[in-house]
């Protein structure tokens, strides 16, 4: 037995191939992953409870389950494969139990073979990819690739959980003890009731309106009701979902004659065949269109965060902002250059000004437990600069009367619904308790600035900031200081030392939290209540980098660059790392299901040759089966990605800027690759599928 166990092995080497590459795959891409993941150096880079993390576990449990969806097909078509050879030994009266010890000795051998291969080089394929990620970085030299007891552990769960999946499936594939069942297992058919030409175009009109309900109804909503949907909202996805199961059930197994009736009794035997299997092709075109769904989502999220990075402090005119109380004995213009000159850095433009820290009552918006918005007065600090101050820093010309002034907004600055530019109610000396009530007069866009306040930055007519400044202190005010440098991200040597000698100069007066508000504070201590932001940050102590979370941390271009880019770049390499795997499942699954559709339909084939039809029809009948398989949920996949991103960066803040329409023709560049890809699987699997046939 053992003999022609292995004669059959040899024989039939290719199913074990397609089965190891499966498993090998899977374990490479999830162990990989998780030794990048968990990371200690990635770990140290993700906030602990910011959304990046929440994504990256999401990605992360995505490229599980793409993993295991693909391996389980491959297994299947493994013990389909073994199904006859199994059946014949037990006609001829072989012991079931010998099979069953025989066929597990050979899966276990093949699982511990592949398997150890696939953690073996997931080392360093997770290295490799490492090194290309760390090259998008700029100044990443000091950031170490370090391996984690965690993510091998992480690893080798995913490979339990493969084995438990493929040995359940080799439990329920031996647990058939009728013989005839086993022989004619191909023979099986799943006929459906007859389509209504109708299904197709209302799964079409479920697709769409299920992805408005999902994606444009809650933020129209919000914006009208000032309120979120309950959750229960979310179910309308099931809406596409349903649209997409019927549109496709439609392109399986609707065959009516329709109009053209020649069409029809010409292609009657191809566009008739799928229906003995529609569900079940179906039900496998619908994961391969999800599939393809998540790689353009993944894609076109990494593709677009990473420019977002990438491009997002270029938008600031200044290379290098700073402000710190006028009190402090900060760096002066002098160290500045000297600093500069000892690092070969060219200043090209220096500017410095007063901004006047005045106390506001202001407009803004909350929501409540019940996930309704209402507004509500407050009162805090903000910054104030004079209309002639601004002029001479930015070099954009603002005119204002007494009694008008102008917010200090980010380049292509929307409204969002939480405050708006407008929300000043009165503007309060704290010292003299003088007070106004000015007109809002627009915004100004000057990205520099809206870092030095919160929620913004003000402009004055020069009178108003001479009567507000009566009676004004240096501890009332802060400096501001704006210089440019020549090839600014050839700079960061002097950026990272630059910073380091302001924390140096800096004392108790700036030592606070970003979200720290003196006025804030007083009243809260005036209430009797705790006030959480209050105390020191650590700069006086050292202890560690509390720069990023520092009330006058500094804005320099090269280092802002640098920090988003260390975070978001992380979530590009895993939405483009579940991509790859994506695109590496709906391959798989492709290629599985048109094996599985020349060997369900071999003797057909044959029957058809022994009817009279030629090799060339024949190969017609599987080719235009073939075709559905990989045009339908390709097309499908797709359309629904690029209506979806369509919607979402629409809906979001209701306009498209030109970043966001630049983001989907990258989407429609990525559709294209896509189709190409399938289009390659699609000629792979057909020549595979004719030696098959055996046409």
């Amino acid at each position: 037995m053992n003999k022609i166990m292995a004669k059959l092995q040899k024989n039939n080497k290719g199913q074990y191939t397609l089965l190891g590459i499966c498993i090998f795959l899977s374990v490479l891409l999830v162990s990989a992953f998780s030794f990048l993941y968990f990371s200690p150096t990635v770990q140290d880079l993700l906030p602990q409870g910011g959304d990046t993390r929440k994504l990256s576990w999401l990605l992360f449990f995505v490229t599980a389950a793409g993993c295991t969806i693909f391996t389980v097909y491959g297994a299947d078509l493994f013990f389909r494969n073994k199904s006859r050879e199994f059946g014949v030994f037990l006609a001829l009266g072989a012991q079931k139990k010998k099979l069953e010890a025989q066929l597990f000795r050979e899966v276990s051998l093949l699982l511990l073979k592949v398997v150890f291969l696939g953690i073996l080089a997931a080392i360093p394929v997770s290295w490799l990819i490492w090194k290309a990620f760390s090259g998008l970085l700029i100044g990443a030299d000091g950031l170490q690739y370090r391996f984690t007891p965690l993510g091998a552990a992480a690893g080798l769960l995913f490979t339990l959980l493969l084995i438990l999946c493929i040995g359940s499936e080799g439990i329920r594939f031996v647990k058939r003890t009728n013989i005839i069942d086993i022989l004619n297992d191909r023979r099986k058919t799943e006929m459906v009731k007859e389509i209504k030409p109708w299904t197709g175009k209302l799964g079409l009109f479920l697709i769409v309106a299920g992805l408005i309900l999902a994606v444009a109804v809650p933020a129209v909503f919000t914006r009208i009701f000032l309120r979120l949907l309950p959750s229960f909202w979310n179910l309308t996805w099931l809406v596409t979902l349903t649209g997409l199961y019927l549109f496709l059930l439609s392109a399986v197994a609707h065959s009516g004659k329709g109009r053209n009736r020649d069409k029809y009794y010409k292609n009657i035997i191809s566009t008739n065949l799928m229906r003995f299997t529609a569900r079940q092709t179906t039900k496998n075109m619908c994961v391969i269109t999800l599939l393809i769904f998540v790689i353009l989502i993944s894609a076109f999220w990494g593709i677009m965060y990473y420019n977002s990075a990438f491009t997002g402090s270029d938008n600031a005119p200044v290379d290098y902002s700073m402000h710190y109380p006028a009190a402090e004995p900060q760096l002066t213009r002098s160290e500045v250059e000297s600093l500069a000159d000892a690092h070969g850095v060219d200043i090209t433009f220096y500017e410095e000004a007063k901004a006047l820290e005045l106390i506001i009552r202001y407009v803004s918006r909350d929501m409540d437990d019940n996930g309704k918005y209402f507004d509500y007065e407050s009162e805090k600090l903000a910054s104030f600069v004079s209309a002639s101050d601004f002029t001479r820093i930015s070099g954009i010309p603002v005119s204002l009367a007494p009694g008008e002034y102008q917010t200090v907004v980010r380049d292509n600055y929307q409204r969002t619904i939480w405050i708006g530019p407008d929300c000043l109610l009165e503007i309060t000396n704290p010292v003299t308790g003088a007070a106004i009530s000015p007109a809002f007069q627009g915004t100004v866009a000057f990205e520099n600035m809206t870092l030095m306040s919160e929620p913004f930055a003000f402009i004055l007519s020069d009178e108003d900031y001479r009567e507000l400044c009566m009676g004004l202190g240096d501890t009332d005010m802060d400096n501001m200081v704006f210089f440019n440098v020549r090839d600014v991200y050839s700079t960061y040597a002097f950026a990272g030392a630059l910073q380091d000698a302001l924390v140096k100069h800096a004392t108790s007066l700036s030592d606070h939290y970003g979200n720290y508000d003196a006025h804030e504070e007083k009243l809260a201590v005036s209430a009797g209540k705790n006030y959480s932001y209050s105390g020191s940050i650590g700069l006086l102590e050292n202890t560690g980098n509390p720069v990023d979370d520092w009330k006058y941390a500094p804005f320099f271009k090269v280092l802002q660059k640098q920090d988003a880019m260390q975070l978001v770049a992380i979530y590009v390499l895993l939405s483009v790392y579940v991509a790859i795997l994506s695109l590496t499942a709906c391959s798989v699954m492709s290629y599985v299901r048109s094996v599985t559709i020349a060997i369900d339909n071999k003797n057909m084939f044959g029957d058809l040759k022994r009817l009279g039809a030629g090799s060339a029809y024949v190969k017609r009948v599987l080719r235009a089966q073939l075709k559905r398989l990989y045009f339908y949920p390709t097309a499908a996949g797709c359309s629904i990605g690029l209506l979806f991103s369509l919607l979402l960066t629409y809906f979001n803040d209701m306009r498209l800027d030109v970043f966001e329409i630049r983001m989907l023709f990258v989407l429609l560049l990525l559709m294209v690759f896509i189709a190409t890809i399938m289009y390659i699987m699609y000629r792979i699997s057909l020549k595979k599928a004719e030696d098959i046939a055996e046409i």
